[in-house]
């Protein structure tokens, strides 16, 4: 507004509103059918935080639906048509909230994540660039088995603005076709049992999805996604497995030359097949020319720098060998969530491998430092103990066996029967006949007594 009477005129400055962030409110919503055993734990993760749940049931016979109910969920039905995308999708818009987080009922945040998922999305919607442009939240998701350890970990956006453009695609193993760009969120992890061979062996996930596939590859028989999704529910098919059809499904999958659409898929079938006949002599020149490929094409993937070094270690070329494992652990280091899973799911057969390198290098400071890594995963490793122990005593390394038993006293308990016969086997192993006396010497009367009763 300009103002002129005689003075100066001037002009007030443009006040620029902003848009006042909006407050959250999460719509869940998920598809079900016969979840009873799933759906209570599934509804209570997010019924803290969440403005609304949404449970859309294709078809149960069981009490999915009651409990569903009961927990104050809203319950739709939709008539099963053989698609994923076409159930997934009408649960969406049932929706009112402004963000959705769309898990599958055998799917759940842990408690400390959900508090996390709520100060991002408070932080992307407080932020106008952010709320301008992140539509989405991408975060691992970590498949676990039967013993409650994760397999395999991928990265998905599963929860994410409510917009029209936000929608699934593809009849089974659908895919969220969001705006771009997402906001990635490494410290989130979705939690997925459903992979379980127990749970397959349950639900015959498996032999519903091998019909559904099937019927897709029909339709596009050169899809190699499909391929492999197929060759993995033959895998998991327990009656029967189809382990022929499947392998032949992931080399014709391998030899697709359209790595963007599949790249997951790619690392699953790489891992299988190596991991299979990493030590079938009649396939060894082939598993090396797998590996070679499946490093070449992720040379991320920790598991493929893991596999390519065993094999060059195999070989005898251990100064290669060792170059690749060195490059395995620091991609462990970075955390590359998503990458690798399968073979590597702890540390331990890495510092294996890297101690068996080292000693054939002759690098003593790199067997002991691996070896200890080893030890400190696993302490009762005898073959990893023998090789610490024994590096002690080489050239240059000479240590007195009071300062050794002091070493292995900060990973060993001596006053536990356990861990002194550990390193009493480890040293009779490396003929370190001081050290052995000396662990003798941490046996009571009572417990020489029993050892050398004891048959061997």
């Amino acid at each position: 507004m300009a103002k002129s009477k005689g003075k100066r005129t001037y002009h007030r400055p443009a006040v620029q509103k902003v848009a006042a962030a909006k407050p959250i409110r999460l719509s869940q919503c998920m598809i079900v059918k016969n979840e009873e055993k799933n759906i209570e734990k599934a509804l209570s993760w997010a019924k803290g935080v969440a403005f609304e749940q949404i449970v859309v049931d294709t078809g149960s016979t069981d009490r999915t639906v009651e409990i569903a109910e009961s927990m104050g969920a809203k319950v739709y039905h939709f008539e099963w048509i053989n698609d994923f995308s076409a159930a997934k999708n009408y649960a969406i818009e049932q929706a009112t909230g402004n963000w959705i987080a769309f898990l599958d009922a055998d799917e759940y945040f842990p408690e400390k994540d959900v508090k996390t998922l709520m100060v991002l999305l408070r932080q992307v919607e407080s932020d106008p660039m952010l709320r301008k442009l992140k539509a989405a939240i991408r975060c691992p998701i970590a498949n676990i088995d039967d013993k409650g350890k994760p397999f395999l970990v991928v990265k998905q956006d599963r929860v994410f603005r409510n917009v029209p453009e936000a929608r699934y695609t593809g009849k089974i193993h659908e895919i969220l076709l969001a705006p771009d760009p997402c906001m990635n969120a490494p410290e989130l992890t979705i939690i997925h049992t459903g992979y379980s061979q127990s749970v397959y062996a349950e639900t015959g996930k498996a032999y519903r999805n091998v019909d559904m596939i099937r019927e897709e590859l029909s339709r596009d028989p050169d899809n190699a996604s499909l391929k492999c999704y197929l060759a993995d529910s033959l895998r998991a098919t327990n009656e029967k497995p189809d382990i022929e059809e499947a392998e032949k499904l992931y080399r014709e999958a391998l030899d697709d030359g359209d790595l963007s659409v599949m790249a997951e898929q790619k690392q699953g079938a790489y891992n299988y097949l190596i991991a299979n006949y990493f030590e079938d002599p009649k396939k060894e020149e082939e598993n090396y020319d797998l590996c070679v490929r499946a490093y070449d094409e992720f040379p991320n993937n920790p598991d493929f720098c893991f596999y390519y070094g065993r094999k060059l270690h195999m070989k005898e070329d251990y100064h290669a060998a060792w170059e690749k494992f060195i490059e395995c652990e620091k991609l462990l280091m970075k955390d590359t969530v998503g990458m690798g899973g399968y073979t590597l799911k702890n540390p331990l057969m890495l510092f294996f491998q890297m101690t068996l390198t080292a000693e054939e290098l002759g690098n003593m400071s790199e067997v002991i430092r691996c070896a200890t890594l080893a030890l400190k995963e696993d302490k009762y490793q005898l073959g990893m103990l023998a090789p610490y122990i024994d590096a002690f005593s080489r050239p240059g390394y000479e240590t007195p066996v009071d300062d050794i038993f002091e070493v292995l006293s900060k990973l060993y308990d001596f006053n536990e029967v356990k861990d002194k016969l550990t390193v009493m086997r480890a040293a009779k192993t490396t003929g370190n006949s001081q050290l052995l006396a000396k662990v003798l010497s941490a046996f009571t009367p009572e417990e020489l007594k029993w050892l050398t009763e004891a048959p061997e």
